[in-house]
């Protein structure tokens, strides 16, 4: 298993904390046995989580160690990961802007 990051874009779906519709950027972190295998079981996860309209626009295979990194929100994402298989950072302003 290694640790994988998805930079993504989705939409809100009975998500208790976020409004239905509006649309996040989100990062997670998956530990799966490949990219491939992020890159296709996150969007399932994260439909489970309350999201829809999933949008990857970027993975890639985390090459540092965790405790390296710098961010307390990340590396704990990262951690937590690494125990219960996916973290999700939700950032905080909604995205507006349907080309970004």
């Amino acid at each position: 298993m290694s640790l994988h990051v998805l930079k993504l874009v989705a939409c809100a779906d009975g998500h208790q904390q976020f409004i239905d519709g509006e649309r996040r950027a989100l990062l997670v972190f998956a530990n799966t046995d490949s990219l491939e295998s992020a890159l296709c079981s996150t969007p399932t996860h994260l439909v489970t989580c309350g999201w829809q309209h999933i949008e990857v626009r970027d993975a890639k295979t985390l090459a540092v160690e965790v405790s390296s990194i710098g961010d307390d929100v990340l590396r704990h994402a990262a951690e937590a990961a690494l125990q219960d298989g996916y973290a999700i950072v939700v950032y905080a302003t909604p995205v507006t802007d349907f080309n970004s």
